[in-house]
């Protein structure tokens, strides 16, 4: 028995002598241990940083999943009532001697739980199948614009973030920005914004002729916690944010138009850029969403893949006649793009009815 734990012993200092750098050990020897030893390190530390990552995923997309299906639930439950005579999808405060002006919307019957959970809630995002969506999501509207980068709608850290909203416009029973912005990571693993990117018919590696992901999904919803409406895609372009990569479009900014001529030059900025045309026409007043993540195909470039949509008017047919939808061979990209890629911009090619009395 002793025997045997000597051996054993023998065999450990073997390997710890094999491993660990040791007294008498020849210089290329030494060098080739701590080069074992610091990949050993390496990968240690970059699984469990792997591990760590995943399984923080993993509590993110559940507890995404559990939020999905509580506002299901309720959906489901406010749907129910309707067809059973109860309100319908904006329903309003106020006895029936109401004034016009004091009759306010009031919290659709879907977001009342979720709103005990983060009072941050503005809405909920819905793209795709009903059955299947690829973004479903609460929309959450914080103090500023960095909080629900890594935060999820629990308010916990969360690599994902969430879905939210412009800080500067709240959205409110009185009153929202025209143009409501949306920012959302676009995750690997296709959570969040992940797949908003499969509109850009010219990512690398594909046919930019092919705009079928548009035309298999050309509207998609938004809910305020008032009232549900659909949304016509009319657009989306890929720009840059930093100026050493050429001028900057600060799209942004339109949050809100003074004059019909405000409107017109950001919407015309947005066809030149756009990589594909629809049916869908604009003009002034029409309320906007603009869907915003960041694009990682281009090396260091600090890029943003930008999704536009208008709402559907009232009394107008929500469906989109696809057919008409083509892509636009030359938009306007940035200096960077040009240089890297050859080329320049051909000048404006999209024409001047898809912006009702465009006159610019």
């Amino acid at each position: 028995m002793a025997n045997y734990a000597k051996k054993q012993d023998n065999t450990l200092m073997k390997v710890v002598k094999y491993i660990i750098p040791w007294k008498g050990d020849k210089p290329v020897e030494i060098i080739r241990k701590v080069i074992f030893l610091i990949s050993a390190l390496v990968l240690i530390i970059s699984l469990t940083s792997l591990i760590v990552y995943e399984g923080r995923r993993a509590a993110g997309n559940n507890a995404d999943s559990d939020i999905a299906a509580e506002y299901d639930s309720a959906l489901q439950q406010e749907q129910e009532q309707q067809l059973s005579g109860g309100t319908g999808s904006m329903t309003l405060q106020g006895g029936e001697n109401a004034k016009p002006e004091d009759v306010k919307p009031v919290i659709m019957e879907r977001f009342k739980t979720l709103i005990e959970k983060n009072d941050d809630i503005v809405g909920w995002i819905t793209m795709g199948e009903a059955d299947a969506p690829f973004v479903h999501y609460p929309v959450v509207q914080g103090e500023d614009n960095d909080f629900y980068l890594d935060h999820n709608f629990e308010k916990e850290k969360n690599l994902g973030g969430s879905i939210f909203t412009d800080y500067r416009e709240p959205i409110t029973a009185d009153s929202e920005p025209a143009n409501i912005i949306l920012y959302g990571h676009n995750m690997a693993s296709g959570e969040y914004f992940g797949k908003v990117t499969k509109y850009f018919n010219y990512k690398p590696g594909r046919d930019p002729s092919d705009i079928s992901f548009y035309q298999t999904y050309p509207t998609f919803t938004f809910s305020t916690l008032y009232e549900e409406h659909t949304y016509k895609i009319f657009g989306g372009m890929l720009v840059n944010t930093k100026k050493s990569e050429g001028d900057v479009f600060y799209y942004l900014r339109g949050r809100n138009f003074e004059t019909k001529a405000d409107f017109d030059e950001y919407i015309a900025k947005i066809l030149d850029r756009s990589t594909f045309y629809t049916d869908v026409d604009l003009k002034y007043g029409d309320r906007l969403i603009t869907l915003s993540t960041c694009i990682l195909d281009y090396g260091d470039w600090d890029l943003r893949w930008v999704l536009f949509a208008r709402r559907v008017r009232e009394g107008e047919d929500p469906t989109v006649d696809v057919s008409k939808a083509y892509y636009n061979p030359d938009p306007l990209y940035f200096d960077a793009y040009y240089k890297y890629f050859g080329g320049s911009w051909g000048g404006r090619k999209w024409p001047a009815e898809m912006i009702f009395g465009y006159e610019g």
